[in-house]
């Protein structure tokens, strides 16, 4: 009889389990974002489960490589998320697809965990996320007490099938997001597009018009593109692209956004800076990459950039297009006055090679 009162229980146990799962699968089932969905997830399983650390690792390579961005700068998913490379998740879990519990030598696990939580925790369990079939992410929990994920004694069952059930959800997720994303982006040099530039100026424009706050935008073109792309390849317009633009990212990044416009020519826009703040932000990466020219195979290929920008408060235009035609004007302005002495390194450069 005692016996049978036993499996009774364990039966009810697990029932309470099951029913917590499936509450939790509820939760993360109809989320369309990556960063709701990361949150929800680990603040469900602490809730349901009494779980002190719960976090996410994703890889920041393709599949996932388009989500970086936005969960790095999501408030709220510190420790919850981290970017690990693919070769750490291995070495922590293997090639198989089963939940690993660790509750000793915790430290050779460190890269997968986060770096607030590797003093505290006594035992995590870490969970692998495959996306058809290949590894992705792991999902992770630990506790202070080292007996909570005992693998002597623990059975990894209803977590693996946990993480089945997040990898199928983080799988429409990021699916969701890479339609959006592609949308969004400009597919060479993955800055937000032409569209995009229109529907966030068109929006800022009314709000910091408003609230009397500056909103500046800036052009920056490539000098003497079409010549390097004549003399070098299109392989080499190319590469150069990405790297204006990457640097332009390097600069702009948490202070505006930074737009491909068309061919050539790129928008960053600085919402709350002044006219005088986004040309020094201007004059930066055109100084760096004025010093630092490009490797392209066997050659340095030097890269200059005239720009041109307008603000809200010195130029008041009088609508958001307004206020990029005054940018646009300024850096033909801008390069018409240098044409003779800008481009010459370029020109010396590329005459040359031929």
């Amino acid at each position: 009889m005692h016996n049978i009162d036993e499996l009774i229980e364990n039966v009810r146990q697990n029932e309470q389990i099951a029913m917590k799962f499936f509450d939790i699968e509820r939760c993360i089932l109809s989320i369309g974002r990556c960063d709701q969905f990361v949150s929800t997830l680990t603040k469900e399983v602490q809730k349901q489960f009494n779980v002190p650390f719960v976090w996410v690792n994703l890889i920041n390579e393709a599949p996932l490589s388009h989500l970086v961005e936005t969960l790095e700068k999501t408030v709220g998913l510190k420790d919850r998320v981290l970017f690990t490379r693919r070769s750490a998740m291995i070495d922590a879990i293997g090639v198989g697809n089963k939940t690993v519990l660790v509750n000793q030598d915790i430290g050779r696990y460190w890269e997968v965990i986060p770096q607030a939580y590797r003093a505290i925790i006594g035992s995590v369990a870490i969970s692998p996320l495959t996306i058809d079939g290949e590894l992705v992410g792991l999902f992770c929990q630990a506790d202070q007490d080292v007996s909570r994920y005992d693998p002597e004694t623990k059975d990894t069952f209803l977590l693996d099938q946990l993480s089945i059930k997040i990898s199928i959800c983080l799988s429409n997720v990021t699916a969701r997001e890479k339609l959006e994303y592609l949308a969004t982006r400009d597919p060479l040099t993955g800055l937000l597009n032409r569209r995009q530039l229109e529907l966030m100026l068109e929006r800022e424009f009314s709000r910091c018009k408003s609230h009397n706050r500056d909103l500046t935008a800036v052009f920056i073109d490539c000098d003497a593109f079409k010549s390097i792309n004549d003399t070098l390849g299109h392989n080499c317009g190319d590469e150069v692209l990405e790297y204006i633009a990457k640097r332009l990212l390097k600069h702009v990044y948490k202070q505006g956004l930074a737009f491909r416009f068309a061919g050539d020519e790129f928008v960053f826009v600085m919402p709350g800076k002044s006219y005088d703040q986004a040309m020094s932000i201007a004059e930066s990466i055109h100084d760096y990459l004025q010093s630092n020219p490009l490797r392209y195979k066997n050659n340095l290929v030097p890269i200059t950039v005239s720009y041109g920008g307008a603000s809200l408060l010195s130029d008041t235009p009088s609508s958001y297009k307004h206020l990029l035609k005054l940018a646009d004007e300024r850096l033909y302005n801008y390069k018409n006055n240098r044409k003779r002495s800008v481009p010459t390194k370029v020109f010396k450069f590329l005459n040359k090679i031929r």
